[in-house]
């Protein structure tokens, strides 16, 4: 429930990788953005972060990629590397982010899910973190030429 409206969120995931893990594989969280009916989650940006077994910074190259899914579609369609990403934040860089915020409405499921695509090594487990930065708002209808806040009037739609 948006206590201003828009509310700036930060949705966080873990996915954890064991040692020695085959490329290919996968690991996918659902992210519980605990919105009301009225209102919509919009994300903007996406940053990420590679820990290695003790909790820092990995310093070997590992390549992932993200896809992030939305109800059963995937936004964008196609999952993307974010190897280049995390090296360019670990060197002073910036986070990701989307040139059109992706939309996620009520009971619409979300879900980030990383790949690994190379193999990790052994004694080489990885923890990728990720973050969604976005905002949650209240739904606005548009009804005469303004701007208002959808409102139920007792009629079927």
């Amino acid at each position: 429930m948006a206590n201003q409206d828009p509310q700036p969120e930060i949705y966080t995931t873990r996915h954890e990788f064991a040692a020695a893990a085959a490329a290919g594989t996968t690991n996918t969280v659902t992210v519980y953005t605990n919105q009301a009916n009225n209102e919509e989650v919009r994300i903007y940006a996406l940053a990420v972060r590679i820990l290695d077994a003790a909790g820092t910074a990995a310093t070997s190259d590992t390549d992932f990629a993200v896809q992030i899914q939305v109800g059963p579609n995937s936004v964008p369609s196609n999952q993307f590397d974010v190897g280049w990403l995390y090296d360019s934040i670990r060197n002073g860089g910036e986070v990701l982010a989307f040139s059109t915020p992706v939309l996620v409405l009520f009971q619409q499921p979300l879900a980030i899910k990383v790949e690994a695509k190379t193999a990790l090594s052994a004694g080489e487990a990885r923890t990728v973190v990720v973050d969604l930065i976005g905002e949650l708002a209240i739904q606005k209808v548009l009804s005469g030429g303004a701007v208002q806040h959808p409102y139920n009037d007792g009629n079927p739609i």
